[in-house]
């Protein structure tokens, strides 16, 4: 390393650190020598002048005394010529005056004025007066000859200080100082390289300024790799998580109407490329064409915001064209240009699709569920007048032999009946309904029940039933599937006026844990699959929203109940399945009844029913458990005509009071829901204690209670679902061991 080799800026820095000071030192000392030689020569002078008046006194007198002016002037010419001074004057004011150079009066160093006497007697007396003169000249010369000497050495030694000092400045502070610089200016990618050594070969440099500040640069070093690092890691993540959701960017110039910029994710949701996004025009391309079913007064409520700085957050819906529809969540973000000052906004977008049709999913399962209990409820109480009113008629019937008045009771007992009918399709949406459940070959029931089904469908509509090989056995209620079937054939049937195609299909399916995830209230795994297609009008999206929901049609008045999918629709969810409607306008239906495959061969038969012992009840002791005073009244009516001794309670308590005092009970008859604290199961295994051998016969009109669970019979548990008839009642009696 030596001097040429800093850079220029530094080089004057070191160079005016050096010889400033330097020059400064040079200076005094000339001053102070300067002093020095001028004091030292202007001694020597007055010395010279004075030794040459006090030698040369005696002689110049004895001259001016003989009046040898030629000699006299010999004498002082001689005197300026040997250098010895540079003017004399000898004048005695009269008739002498000898000069001999000239001196300018203020260059003149030293002046000396001699009186010169006379000889002899007069001795005493001034006979002219000697004037020695000195110029500073020579003064000047001896000084400025002394100071060259002296600066010279001055010179000598500076250069030889500045270069000793600039070889230690080198050695131990420009080196390393550019060992530094150079370093950082290289500075390596990988920062885990960068090291500065400041050690001279072998040596270890002590700790000093340097040291510490090479190690703060160290230190600094690993700060910004663990900053570094800890930027990469959370910069992947964030990159990370912005890929698992998707999470996708873009701006756009609000007054020019286009793009910026935007990344993979957001052109992915417009189906488009990020070049083909960034050459749409936003008002035109993007607002009108895919924010399309959006409400305009909301896009300008938004643009409004933009105007005023406020960040938007909101859903819109994308409509990509052939029927893809995407639910985007957006966040637009309001900026300046830095530049133009025009205004940009900013957009995050996630596609919340899956997530949107959840919420709608949801909110429609939780309105069935609302609409479900209060028909539960209401078909609940429905049931108990219809139970009363159902059995008065029987009895009134009884009584009666004139066949005009017993049609007219007839026709009420008729329309008893289609009242029950409706609360058990009510009840079958709610799914309150009880179920028998079995393994079953479900196309074979189907085919069974053909003839039924193509009675219903007509003649004008070809029916095709079609069954996969090797099928499973479903895990349900096939008198209930049925049922359901027939409601989904006359569906399909009125969607077809004109006639058409209508086709029952049957078969294995696996519902992964994506279907699972994207439809409520369904769990993976394999199913039996009914699917029944036709070739009708179809339904429109929002006539699919409402199709489950209990009396809402689309037919005619008077030409639909709107009961007939939602019961197959609670049939299913009762049952473990799932139902899914699939439709498009003018291209016809298919709704997929989903029933659970069996799990277990003992799943497919059901438990035998006892033989009945004796077909006549006359004697038969029976208990009646029901709170409903007008109902009691009926059953004890309907029993008593069927030859039975007859006891009734009310309640629980008032039950199990009454068994006290009766020896013997053949038959207990109790409702399920009761007051008094005591349910019909409780109930009945309290009698149970006093009559072990008693038949025990529930009746309900509504069957969320003790008896069934997850909407199925218990075991061996016999039930009469009210409003039952008198033959219902003889039935029940008869398959209990009446």
């Amino acid at each position: 390393m030596t001097l040429s080799d800093l850079p220029t800026d530094m080089r004057a820095i070191i160079w005016h650190a050096i010889l400033l000071p330097m020059a400064g030192l040079i200076a005094a000392a000339c001053v102070i020598s300067g002093f020095f030689y001028y004091n030292l020569s202007h001694a020597d002078i007055k010395d010279r002048v004075d030794g040459l008046a006090a030698a040369n006194t005696v002689h110049m007198q004895a001259h001016v005394w003989q009046y040898d002016l030629g000699t006299i002037q010999e004498l002082i010419d001689n005197y300026v010529e040997t250098g010895l001074v540079n003017a004399v004057q000898i004048t005695d004011g009269n008739r002498i005056h000898l000069t001999a150079g000239t001196v300018d009066p203020s260059d003149v160093a030293y002046a000396l004025e001699v009186p010169l006497f006379g000889l002899g007697q007069s001795s005493g007396r001034k006979i002219a007066t000697m004037r020695l003169e000195a110029s500073n000249a020579e003064i000047w010369q001896n000084v400025l000859s002394n100071l060259s000497r002296t600066v010279l050495i001055a010179i000598g030694f500076v250069f030889v200080t500045a270069l000793v000092i600039l070889r230690l400045v080198n050695r131990a502070l420009l080196r390393p100082i550019l060992k530094i610089s150079d370093t950082l200016k290289n500075l390596p990618e990988d920062l885990e390289t960068l090291n500065i050594d400041l050690s001279d070969g072998h040596e270890v440099r002590q700790p000093d300024e340097l040291v510490r500040l090479v190690d703060a640069i160290h230190e600094m070093r690993d700060q910004v790799l663990a900053a570094q690092l800890a930027g990469e890691t959370s910069e992947k993540r964030l990159a990370r998580a912005a890929k698992l959701t998707r999470l996708g960017y873009a701006s756009f110039n609000f007054e020019q109407d286009r793009f910026l910029e935007c990344d993979e994710f957001f052109a992915e949701s417009c189906n488009m490329t990020i070049d083909q996004v960034l050459a749409m025009d936003v008002r035109r391309d993007f607002v009108e064409t895919i924010l399309r079913d959006e409400d305009p007064k909301k896009i300008r409520v938004h643009a409004k915001q933009f105007l005023g700085g406020r960040t938007v957050e909101t859903v819109v819906k994308y409509n990509l064209g052939n029927n893809e529809v995407r639910f985007v969540r957006q966040i637009l973000h309001p900026v300046p240009d830095p530049v133009t000052g025009e205004l940009v906004v900013e957009i995050a977008s996630l596609d919340v699709t899956d997530q949107h049709i959840a919420e709608e999913q949801l909110l429609q399962a939780q309105k069935l569920d609302a609409i479900g209990k209060l028909t539960g409820g209401v078909a609940h109480d429905f049931n108990n007048l219809l139970a009363v009113i159902s059995g008065n008629i029987e009895l009134t019937l009884l009584t009666l032999e004139s066949p005009s008045e017993r049609s007219y009771l007839e026709v009420a007992l008729s329309a008893v009946t289609s009242g029950a009918t409706l609360t058990q399709q009510l009840l079958s949406f709610a799914r309150k309904q009880p179920l028998s459940p079995e393994a079953f070959d479900a196309a074979k029931a189907i085919k069974q029940s053909s003839a039924l089904l193509r009675t219903s469908v007509g003649d004008a509509i070809d029916l095709e039933i079609i069954a996969d090989g090797g099928l499973w056995n479903a895990f349900a209620d096939p008198e209930k599937l049925k049922t359901t079937l027939i409601n989904l054939v006359v569906n399909g049937r009125d969607a077809m006026p004109n006639g058409g195609a209508l086709t029952i299909e049957v078969s294995n399916t696996r519902l992964d844990r994506d279907y699972a995830n994207h439809n409520i209230e369904i769990n993976e795994g394999q199913y039996v699959c009914i699917t029944v297609t036709d070739s009708g009008q179809g339904m429109s999206d929002d006539t699919i929203q409402r199709a489950l929901e209990p009396f809402f049609t689309t037919k005619g008045v008077g030409k639909g109940t709107g009961l007939g999918l939602p019961m197959a629709f609670g049939f299913a969810k009762q049952s473990g399945g799932h139902l899914k409607i699939y439709s498009e306008i003018g291209k016809g239906t298919s709704v997929k009844l989903y029933l659970p495959r069996a799990r277990t061969e003992s799943e497919a038969k059901r438990p035998d029913r006892p033989t009945p012992l004796r077909a006549k009840f006359k004697g038969m002791t029976v208990l009646i458990v029901e709170d409903n005073t007008d109902l009691r009244k009926t059953y004890e009516a309907m029993l008593d005509r069927m030859g039975c001794q007859v006891h009734s309670a009310a309640d629980g308590p008032s039950a199990i009071a009454l068994a006290q005092n009766l020896p013997e009970v053949d038959l207990i008859l109790s409702d399920v829901v009761l007051p008094g604290g005591m349910d019909g199961n409780q109930v009945a295994r309290r009698l149970a204690e006093f009559y072990p051998k008693a038949a025990v016969i529930f009746m309900s009109g509504f069957t969320e209670n003790s008896i069934t669970h997850n909407g199925r019979l218990d075991e061996g548990v016999t039930l009469l679902q009210k409003p039952f008839t008198a033959n219902d009642l003889a039935a029940a009696i008869l398959a209990v061991g009446g």
